[in-house]
């Protein structure tokens, strides 16, 4: 027997009850016998297939590596976001889980329609607000509702993130996440209704030595629209590396990243006896002579030689060769 019964198996066991022939209670003893029988908390509907989960998974695990990289970039700090847990609840068991006062951020997916919230410990929040402000990241905050000032630079944090939220989901859908409001209480943050199913991502925050927990939750009724497209298998076929437009939008990012370039102009090696004598006018003689090329360093490495001179009133070097790569 199949483990889904078709409307004709249905109706003969719904008869049978009827009529007395067959008990509930000896259904019930083979179903566990045989274990096709599961328990399904009609308050609590599982709204999203095995494979649909694992593609949520999929995406929020590159939202969680492209977030590290966008933090640890701003905070100028090592930064490391992992993704903890994906579930399904009711709405109202995820606002009785978070804690009050918090974090709480609510943006929206166009085209998608709806609302989710982005939240996060008060503890990680003071954190990274201390190393923006100039501090170690080891202060120990009392948790209270953020001023408008704090909310204005966490308001930075939220854009990185929501960045990051957009490029994870170009695989399936293009979104543009936009930022709503920000609150310190989901008490009085109704995205949806109580009973309303929501999948909730959980993520481990690591900023330095410390470490907190961010969620992001989003309303079933907010992805409903796009259910069919939640595929592992889709998921996969879009990531290619052959796509033109992805190697045209790879290569533009990649041009506008700036590389420190140096020219050396030369090594001396004298004692620190000698360094603390030196005065104005001293000479100092270097290991390169008039008209020998000098390197250029982009970055540590020495990529190339050339001459040096005038391009105007500015100084300036003219590339004479390429050092080839080892």
């Amino acid at each position: 027997m199949s483990d889904i019964l078709s409307q004709e198996e249905i109706d003969a066991l719904l008869r049978a009850l009827d009529s007395g022939s067959l008990e509930a209670e000896a259904i019930k003893e083979e179903g566990k016998e045989g274990g096709r029988l599961k328990v399904y908390d009609f308050r609590r509907p599982e709204k999203f297939s095995k494979d649909q989960i694992r593609t949520f998974h999929m995406i929020f695990s590159s939202l969680a590596r492209l977030t590290s990289t966008s933090l640890a970039a701003f905070l100028r700090s090592r930064c490391q976001v992992e993704l903890v847990s994906v579930d399904q609840l009711t709405y109202d068991e995820f606002v009785r889980s978070v804690p009050n006062p918090t974090f709480v951020c609510i943006f929206s997916l166009p085209p998608l329609e709806g609302r989710c919230v982005l939240q996060m410990n008060l503890d990680m929040v003071f954190l990274i607000l201390d190393r923006l402000l100039g501090g170690s990241g080891s202060t120990v905050f009392h948790p209270r509702p953020l001023t408008e000032i704090e909310n204005r630079i966490m308001l930075e944090v939220a854009e990185r993130i929501m960045g990051a939220l957009k490029d994870s989901w170009a695989n399936i859908q293009e979104v543009e996440p936009q930022i709503e409001a920000l609150e310190s209480s989901l008490e009085f943050v109704q995205v949806v209704s109580g009973n309303d199913m929501v999948i909730l991502f959980t993520f481990s925050v690591e900023v330095g030595e410390r470490e907190g927990m961010m969620t992001v939750c989003i309303p079933y009724l907010v992805v409903e629209p796009i259910t069919q497209r939640l595929s592992a298998s889709l998921w996969f076929a879009s990531r290619k590396s052959n796509d033109p437009q992805v190697q045209e939008k790879v290569k533009k990012k990649i041009n506008q990243v700036r590389l420190p370039v140096v020219v050396e102009l030369g090594k001396a090696t004298i004692s620190l006896k000698e360094l603390l004598s030196l005065e104005v006018g001293d000479v100092v003689v270097l290991d390169k002579r008039v008209g020998e090329p000098l390197n250029v360093l982009v970055g540590k490495k020495v990529k190339m030689k050339g001459m040096p001179g005038r391009s105007g009133r500015r100084l300036a070097i003219k590339i004479t060769e390429l050092e080839e790569e080892e």
